[in-house]
């Protein structure tokens, strides 16, 4: 059984004004022409999207953090991306120093009712800075907190760290997308532009409930990372996921229905909360 969520869609040139500080990583890691290169390509397709009202700011990290675009308005393109066009790769990695002065910018620079957001591109490979995840995690939740949201955005083979990258984009209210390919650049950045980086509906829950009488065992296929235990859907404060302009969302469930032998064990449904037990038609029956 498939089920679909579809988020409202948002045309670019009414989105909100943005306050995006791109913290991008420059170390030796990005030296290959899937990692930087492609990075900097890919910018400069974002870029051609922003209008005046958006601020645009550039952070790099290698070795040590610094600040190479200061806030800039996003119709002056040409200082814009001459700051892409003067990064270069080389020394190691201090994801962590680089996170924090992304932040720091963010929050200085914050639009009310605006989306404040920093857009980490890396190829995951953090080796150098925090000191730990946990401490990383805490920094990126306080600043959740303060409608700064992060979006991740992977680049490169090899060393590519998708599952802490993903972890650290959901504990910022974001999202994490991997570029492999300028199209792919384009599709994220441009086509989607919305649904990647700006979040209409933050821990978006969906509870899924199917009645005994019809459904004796189902599995959600996929999501393993996503899933909540019960009584979390009842904590407001229980961090879930979020859902972007136009960002859709596909889940698919295996079932067995009644009638069908099966040898798994299944566990008891428990009682229904959304609905009320129905008793199986006699047609529905005599099919299974």
């Amino acid at each position: 059984m498939q089920i679909g969520l579809q988020g409202k869609r948002i045309a670019t040139e009414n989105l909100p004004p943005s306050n995006l500080v791109f913290l991008l990583d420059v170390s030796g890691s990005m030296d290959a022409p899937n990692k930087l290169p492609l990075l900097k390509q890919s910018l400069r397709l974002l870029v051609n999207q922003l209008t005046e009202k958006d601020l645009v700011s550039i952070v790099v990290y290698a070795g040590a953090a610094g600040v190479v675009l200061p806030p800039t308005n996003g119709n002056r393109k040409d200082k814009i991306l001459d700051a892409i066009e003067q990064l270069q790769a080389g020394g190691s990695t201090a994801g962590g120093a680089g996170i924090k002065s992304a932040y720091e910018l963010a929050s200085r620079m914050f639009i009310s009712s605006g989306n404040n957001r920093v857009i980490l591109a890396s190829d995951g490979d953090f080796n150098v800075g925090v000191s730990s995840d946990a401490e990383l995690v805490r920094m990126i939740e306080k600043y959740r907190d303060r409608n700064i949201f992060l979006t991740v955005l992977g680049f490169g083979m090899g060393n590519l760290k998708d599952a802490k990258m993903e972890q650290i984009a959901n504990k910022g209210n974001g999202n994490y997308a991997y570029i492999d390919s300028l199209p792919e650049a384009k599709k994220v950045l441009v086509k989607e532009m919305g649904a990647n980086l700006l979040t209409i509906a933050k821990d978006v829950k969906l509870q899924v409930e199917f009645n005994p009488a019809l459904v004796q065992g189902y599995r959600l296929i996929g999501y393993e990372n996503r899933q909540l235990a019960a009584s979390d859907f009842n904590n407001d404060k229980k961090d879930a996921g979020e859902l972007g302009a136009g960002h859709s969302v596909t889940a698919l469930y295996e079932i067995i229905p009644v009638g069908v032998k099966s040898n798994v064990k299944l566990p008891d449904v428990g009682e229904l909360k959304y609905q009320k037990q129905q008793v199986a038609p006699a047609a529905y029956k005599m099919m299974s």
